[in-house]
């Protein structure tokens, strides 16, 4: 390693190494020795037929000395136990081993020292030149893994194994290669860009790419996380990119490609379009990982409802709440929700390994100021972040400390690409008493109590809103709530259970002019309707596609980015607790068509949210095309 100073001699006993040492000590400037490998047996263990086997007074009153003197000198003391070949081990049985190890691990405890104990590490007899010596091929072998166990111990800095030769890297491999990964594991994680050009220059040819391959394979997400705390952005960009080419490298070998999607539920699902590309293209095979945390009745009938409607789209849906089912590997992984503990088990950073490319594109359109979530763990270690309009990838650019350009990219929101689409079948059935009725959504929000931000204001208006409706004939209603509000309305008693929150629902369904909608493939109800009413997130932006008015309901509490802002302000806006206005509102914008901001909206749309005049395609395409030109096989 580099500046040591061997005392050792041939048969040379405790006593004469500390002596030694003294000496040498004496000599040395204070505390200008680092550390000191003291060499131990077990042949100072006295054993006889009589008395149980104990180490010989004397070489512990030496031992102790021996380590009082390195520490008094400001030198770490180490411990270390060699090997020796099979068959003098086999003379040391189980009594006198443990008299031993007692012995050192209480003198070790007693001043703090390392112990580092290599006598049953798997060594070939052809390692030694007799029965207790190595030879030159087994001190190059034992000297490496000292080097690394050294390390380990925090005796030896990263430093010191990223200066070794290619030998000591080589002979670790050889001999003991779990030590060898875990080296490379740990390192890697420590090490800075040029740190790893210099280590890539030590190691045989070719070897750096290999290595890289083995350690990606057991290294995950949480790893990752870890560097981009560690380095400095342009560094870890580097060595990320770095990581996503090998691992594409491989991908792209593979004769199937496994690409999955993660939602909680179909109503975030992102449309057909996207997944068509993906199953349509021979070299991949797409799944939807559906699952709801929910154990409430309500979501439990919707998720089975719309996995089935998902299944007759030609999805092919894992349903993640069947625990009999082995969740299989994916190649490339689309997150659509970007909490730790959001994914299955599997799929979390801290399992999911680097051989899998991570990449998210969001389950909704962000209005919603989302502070310091897009510098949370999981935007940090993307290999794809596709933003859904520029305000976000400028969110991004400003909060996420290693935002990248060829990482981050605007998309636009695949949800909306049908909209785009001249010849797409959008219909739907709405309950009418009237031929001319106005057909309303109305879709509340789930945030009625305090977990995260707060926009619902169902609490104040859910029996003035379905007693509208009733009162009105010429209008006809969507009742289409987030996903969470079932849950959300009992735990904060605005209804008592579960069956409450039914029959509210029933009352909805049993009007002549309403109806309850839930689950994925809104699209249909947005393209038909005449104007929407909520206190949602992404309903704001999401509505805008369709160019129809829309009233949102508002709080104090509520809070948006640029996005959302700019939005509200080209929509009409009223007090979610304030009824009469409410009331007074549908009836100016929506059932007498007085949308007097409609020029004010396609001005919005334009600046923020027509993605494909800025992308010239469509999000789905986008997004397809970039992983798919990445993984597309290089010709032979």
């Amino acid at each position: 390693m580099g500046g040591g100073v061997l005392l050792a001699d041939a048969n040379q006993d405790l006593r004469q190494s500390y002596l030694s040492a003294k000496n040498f000590f004496e000599q040395a400037p204070p505390k200008s020795i680092k550390f000191v490998l003291i060499g131990l047996s077990p042949y100072i263990v006295s054993a006889n037929d009589k008395e149980p086997p104990v180490v010989c007074k004397v070489e512990e009153k030496v031992l102790d000395d021996y380590l009082k003197l390195c520490v008094d000198s400001g030198a770490k003391p180490v411990c270390v136990v060699l090997p020796v070949n099979a068959a003098v081990k086999k003379t040391y049985n189980a009594d006198v081993l443990k008299a031993f190890r007692d012995t050192i691990n209480k003198v070790v405890k007693k001043y703090k020292a390392t112990f580092i104990d290599l006598l049953d590490i798997n060594l070939s007899d052809k390692c030694f030149q007799d029965k207790s010596h190595l030879n030159s091929e087994g001190s190059a072998a034992v000297g490496a893994l000292l080097g690394s166990r050294l390390y380990f111990a925090n005796i030896f800095p990263v430093e010191n194994i990223l200066d070794m030769d290619n030998a000591f890297f080589s002979v670790l491999s050889k001999y003991f290669s779990d030590d060898y990964k875990k080296l490379m594991h740990h390192t890697f994680c420590k090490m800075a860009c040029d740190d790893f050009n210099r280590l890539s220059k030590t190691l045989p040819k070719d070897e750096v790419k290999n290595l890289m391959a083995r350690v990606f394979s057991e290294l995950t997400y949480n790893h990752l996380a870890n560097l981009s705390n560690m380095l400095p952005k342009d560094e870890y960009n580097d060595l990320a990119d770095r990581i996503f080419a090998i691992s594409a490298e491989k991908i792209r070998r593979k004769d199937k490609i496994k690409v999955g999607f993660f939602a909680h539920n179909s109503s975030m699902w992102f449309g057909d379009d996207l997944y068509n590309l993906f199953a349509q293209d021979e070299r991949f095979e797409p799944t939807l990982f559906l699952t709801t945390k929910s154990g409430n009745k309500v979501m439990s009938k919707e998720f089975s409802q719309d996995a089935e409607r998902l299944k007759l789209h030609g999805i092919n849906v894992f349903d993640l709440n069947d625990r009999t089912l082995k969740i299989p590997e994916q190649d490339v992984f689309f997150c659509l929700v970007p909490y730790t503990n959001s994914p299955p088990v599997p799929f979390r950073l801290v399992n999911l390994k680097l051989t899998t490319l991570l990449a998210h594109f969001s389950y909704s359109l962000s209005v919603a100021d989302r502070g310091g979530l897009l510098n949370a763990s999981f935007f940090l270690v993307l290999y794809r972040m596709f933003a859904s309009s520029p305000v976000e990838q400028n969110l991004l650019r400003q909060k996420n400390r290693v935002f990248s350009e060829s990482r981050m990219i605007y998309s636009g929101y695949t949800k909306m690409d049908i909209f785009f689409c001249k010849d797409a079948n959008l219909h739907f059935d709405w309950k009418m008493t009237r031929p001319d009725a106005k057909k309303i959504i109305w879709a509340p929000h789930h945030s009625i109590v305090n977990n995260g931000p707060l926009l619902a204001t169902f609490q104040w208006n859910y029996q003035f809103m379905y007693e509208f409706a009733r009162a009105h004939p010429e209008t006809s209603w969507v009742f289409k709530a987030h996903a969470h509000l079932p849950e959300k309305a009992i735990k904060s008693k605005l209804f008592p259970t579960i069956e409450a929150y039914e029959e509210y629902l029933q009352k909805w369904n049993d009007l002549p002019n309403a109806q309850v909608y839930m689950g994925a493939y809104y699209q249909a109800i947005f393209a038909t309707s005449d104007g929407m009413i909520q206190d949602s997130g992404s309903f704001i932006a999401e509505y805008q596609y369709v160019d129809k008015p829309m009233i949102y309901l508002t709080r104090d509490t509520q809070r948006f980015n640029e996005l959302g802002n700019e939005i509200l302000k080209a929509s009409y806006t009223v007090d979610g607790k304030d009824l009469d206005a409410i009331a007074a509102m549908m009836q100016r914008v929506f059932i007498e068509g007085d949308d007097y901001k409609a020029a004010e909206r396609k001005a919005v749309f334009d600046k923020y949210l027509n993605y494909p005049k800025y992308n010239g395609m469509l999000a789905s395409e986008f997004i397809y095309k970039n992983i798919a030109d990445e993984l597309k096989e290089e010709p032979k």
